[in-house]
């Protein structure tokens, strides 16, 4: 009796997928999709979730056929950021001739997405025309811009980026300093003199948030491929404590006895016990047996928080 009745359902099974769309049938028996069957659902009058399955496939096998149908969603509401999701990893060329060409003919979040899809495929042919979304009067537009110029990290991105920075609203800057940062970080072995140069830049502007001049400082003393102690000796010795207490974190990734001795030069001068305590706990991080003729006195004489730490 068995037998029989799982035949009659087996049979049931195979007559209700037969009746399913075809997308759905190959989808549902694991039959993956050709690319021609993905881009019908994508020109037909298929369901949203039909068309952004179709999107998702298409990130996995498209080629340059699936460009222009998922191109033509990418001002679509409710489906551009699905459309992009398929245009992403395709490595056709014509995908960011697409994405570039979308630029003048978007507004609001689709144009968002637009301008970051480009930072990830890292398109420098896009740093022009994204440099004029920079002084944008959409905070979004400028600040997805700037990120993604950020991520292409080439030098023509970071002296556009460098040339916004002055001439940008205050509310708008760290959007510009986000995407300087990122150049910096890109071009810091091939082109250490241009990282230097953004670090300088950011640490010298005046009006900036702490964060960004703090994370530049750190920066420039380590952008030249070997660390700038004579920066990093100024920085220990100057009354400005987040630029000190910058250097001191910053020894943490500068190997080698001169940075220990350039730390240890602080234990030796008059400062105040948070000054002290924060060198004395970088030197233990650095665990550099160095410094420990330097640290011995210390746990005898001075201020308590001191000989403890």
């Amino acid at each position: 009796m068995i037998k029989p009745q799982l035949n009659l359902v087996l049979a049931a099974i195979f007559f209700l997928t037969a009746n399913l769309s075809s997308f759905a049938q190959d989808t549902a028996s694991g039959i993956k999709p050709t690319e021609a069957k993905l881009i019908a659902v994508l020109k037909s009058d298929a369901p949203q979730k039909e068309k952004a399955d179709a999107c998702r496939e298409l990130a996995r096998i498209g080629t340059k056929d699936a460009v222009a149908p998922l191109a033509a969603l990418l001002g679509d509401e409710m489906l551009g950021h699905m459309a992009r999701y398929g245009l992403e990893t395709i490595p056709d060329p014509s995908v960011d001739i697409a994405l570039r060409d979308a630029l003048g003919k978007l507004t609001g979040k689709p144009l968002v997405g637009v301008i970051g899809s480009l930072g990830v495929r890292r398109d420098a042919k896009a740093v022009k025309p994204l440099a004029g979304f920079l002084q944008a009067s959409d905070a979004e537009v400028l600040s997805a811009a700037a990120r993604a110029m950020g991520k292409i990290g080439t030098a023509d991105a970071a002296k556009a980026l460098r040339d916004a920075l002055p001439k940008t609203a205050a509310q708008n800057q760290t959007a510009i300093c986000e995407g300087l940062f990122r150049c910096a970080e890109a071009l810091a072995k091939s082109q250490p003199k241009e990282a230097l140069a953004i670090y300088t830049q950011l640490n010298s502007l005046p009006g900036l948030p702490h964060q960004i001049r703090t994370g530049a400082m750190r920066g420039a003393i380590l952008a030249n491929g070997k660390p700038d102690l004579k920066l990093l000796k100024l920085q220990l010795a100057g009354d400005d404590y987040l630029l000190f207490a910058t250097a001191v974190r910053t020894t943490q990734e500068i190997p080698g006895k001169e940075a220990t001795e350039a730390l240890v030069s602080q234990l030796n001068q008059p400062a105040a016990a948070d000054r002290q305590i924060l060198v004395i706990q970088m030197l233990g991080r650095r665990a550099d047996a160095a410094a420990l003729p330097a640290l011995f006195p210390m746990t005898k004489t001075g201020a308590k928080p001191v000989r403890l730490a």
